[in-house]
Protein backbone atom coordinates (compact mmCIF):
# COMPACT_ATOMS: atom_id res chain seq x y z
CA UNK A 1 0.00 0.00 0.00
CA UNK A 2 1.06 3.34 -1.26
CA UNK A 3 0.10 7.08 0.74
CA UNK A 4 -3.22 7.92 -0.90
CA UNK A 5 -4.45 4.53 -1.43
CA UNK A 6 -8.10 4.31 -0.17
CA UNK A 7 -8.08 1.24 2.72
CA UNK A 8 -12.08 1.36 2.50
CA UNK A 9 -15.29 3.47 2.40
CA UNK A 10 -18.33 2.34 3.82
CA UNK A 11 -21.83 4.92 4.33
CA UNK A 12 -23.60 5.78 8.15
CA UNK A 13 -26.37 7.11 9.71
CA UNK A 14 -26.61 8.99 12.33
CA UNK A 15 -29.36 7.64 14.81
CA UNK A 16 -30.42 9.87 17.47
CA UNK A 17 -30.03 7.07 19.79
CA UNK A 18 -26.74 6.26 19.23
CA UNK A 19 -26.11 10.28 19.94
CA UNK A 20 -27.18 10.07 22.87
CA UNK A 21 -25.96 6.66 24.00
CA UNK A 22 -22.36 8.17 23.10
CA UNK A 23 -22.97 11.36 24.99
CA UNK A 24 -24.02 9.37 28.49
CA UNK A 25 -20.52 6.63 27.65
CA UNK A 26 -18.51 10.09 27.50
CA UNK A 27 -19.64 11.69 30.65
CA UNK A 28 -21.07 14.60 28.42
CA UNK A 29 -24.55 14.62 29.63
CA UNK A 30 -25.29 18.33 28.22
CA UNK A 31 -25.23 16.50 24.42
CA UNK A 32 -27.10 13.75 25.68
CA UNK A 33 -30.66 15.48 24.58
CA UNK A 34 -29.06 16.83 21.53
CA UNK A 35 -29.66 16.75 18.19
CA UNK A 36 -25.64 17.45 17.64
CA UNK A 37 -23.25 14.67 17.66
CA UNK A 38 -20.42 15.33 20.69
CA UNK A 39 -17.01 16.18 19.13
CA UNK A 40 -15.81 12.77 19.33
CA UNK A 41 -18.47 10.94 17.69
CA UNK A 42 -17.05 10.08 14.32
CA UNK A 43 -15.50 7.38 16.36
CA UNK A 44 -19.04 5.69 16.38
CA UNK A 45 -18.92 5.58 12.32
CA UNK A 46 -15.43 4.52 12.06
CA UNK A 47 -15.13 1.55 14.87
CA UNK A 48 -15.58 -0.82 12.10
CA UNK A 49 -13.04 0.13 9.86
CA UNK A 50 -10.41 0.37 12.90
CA UNK A 51 -10.87 -3.44 13.49
CA UNK A 52 -10.66 -4.21 9.83
CA UNK A 53 -7.48 -2.34 9.94
CA UNK A 54 -6.05 -3.61 12.87
CA UNK A 55 -6.61 -6.90 11.52
CA UNK A 56 -7.14 -7.17 7.77
CA UNK A 57 -6.07 -4.08 6.13
CA UNK A 58 -2.53 -3.51 7.71
CA UNK A 59 -2.39 -7.12 9.80
CA UNK A 60 -0.98 -5.61 12.49
CA UNK A 61 -0.05 -7.52 15.62
CA UNK A 62 -2.85 -5.81 18.26
CA UNK A 63 -0.53 -7.32 21.22
CA UNK A 64 2.34 -4.81 20.34
CA UNK A 65 -0.12 -2.18 18.80
CA UNK A 66 -1.24 1.37 20.66
CA UNK A 67 -3.16 3.68 19.79
CA UNK A 68 -1.31 7.01 19.32
CA UNK A 69 -2.86 9.55 18.29
CA UNK A 70 -6.93 11.01 17.15
CA UNK A 71 -7.67 14.50 15.66
CA UNK A 72 -11.09 15.73 14.24
CA UNK A 73 -11.51 18.67 11.72
CA UNK A 74 -14.83 19.63 11.42
CA UNK A 75 -16.30 21.41 8.15
CA UNK A 76 -20.10 21.17 10.42
CA UNK A 77 -21.42 19.90 12.90
CA UNK A 78 -22.50 16.34 12.65
CA UNK A 79 -26.36 15.92 13.05
CA UNK A 80 -28.79 13.26 14.29
CA UNK A 81 -30.26 11.62 10.56
CA UNK A 82 -26.99 12.73 8.63
CA UNK A 83 -26.14 10.21 6.02
CA UNK A 84 -22.45 10.15 5.92
CA UNK A 85 -20.35 9.07 3.47
CA UNK A 86 -17.13 7.45 4.97
CA UNK A 87 -13.60 7.31 2.69
CA UNK A 88 -10.49 5.85 4.80
CA UNK A 89 -6.92 6.54 2.88
CA UNK A 90 -3.41 5.88 4.34
CA UNK A 91 -1.33 9.07 5.07
CA UNK A 92 1.83 7.37 5.89
CA UNK A 93 3.44 4.09 6.54
CA UNK A 94 6.63 4.38 8.31
CA UNK A 95 9.16 2.36 10.08
CA UNK A 96 11.01 4.50 12.73
CA UNK A 97 13.78 3.76 15.46
CA UNK A 98 12.70 4.01 18.60
CA UNK A 99 14.18 5.86 22.00
CA UNK A 100 14.43 2.85 24.00
CA UNK A 101 15.99 0.51 21.10
CA UNK A 102 14.00 -1.22 18.27
CA UNK A 103 11.97 -0.22 15.86
CA UNK A 104 8.11 0.73 15.39
CA UNK A 105 5.85 1.02 13.09
CA UNK A 106 3.73 3.97 12.35
CA UNK A 107 0.63 4.27 10.07
CA UNK A 108 -1.26 7.18 9.79
CA UNK A 109 -4.49 7.27 8.26
CA UNK A 110 -7.42 9.45 7.71
CA UNK A 111 -11.37 9.06 7.10
CA UNK A 112 -13.15 12.14 5.49
CA UNK A 113 -17.02 11.77 6.22
CA UNK A 114 -19.07 13.77 3.22
CA UNK A 115 -22.48 14.33 3.55
CA UNK A 116 -24.16 11.42 1.33
CA UNK A 117 -26.63 13.34 -0.49
CA UNK A 118 -24.77 16.25 -1.48
CA UNK A 119 -21.20 15.71 -0.91
CA UNK A 120 -20.26 18.03 1.28
CA UNK A 121 -17.56 18.10 3.81
CA UNK A 122 -18.66 17.22 6.96
CA UNK A 123 -15.54 16.14 8.77
CA UNK A 124 -12.13 14.67 8.89
CA UNK A 125 -11.00 12.32 11.55
CA UNK A 126 -6.96 11.29 11.29
CA UNK A 127 -5.26 8.41 13.64
CA UNK A 128 -2.17 7.23 13.99
CA UNK A 129 -1.19 3.32 15.38
CA UNK A 130 2.31 2.68 16.48
CA UNK A 131 3.08 -1.42 16.69
CA UNK A 132 6.39 -2.02 18.11
CA UNK A 133 8.62 -4.32 16.54
CA UNK A 134 8.45 -7.94 17.99
CA UNK A 135 11.44 -9.07 20.28
CA UNK A 136 13.70 -11.99 20.07
CA UNK A 137 13.10 -14.93 22.32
Amino acid sequence: MQPGDILDEWQFTVEAGKVREFARAVMQPDWATAEVAPPTFPMVASAGFVERLVTSILALDRSRTVHGEQAFAYARPIHAGDHLRCRARLVSDEHKQGRRGGTMRVVVTEIEYTDRDNGDPVCRETMTSIEKAATSP
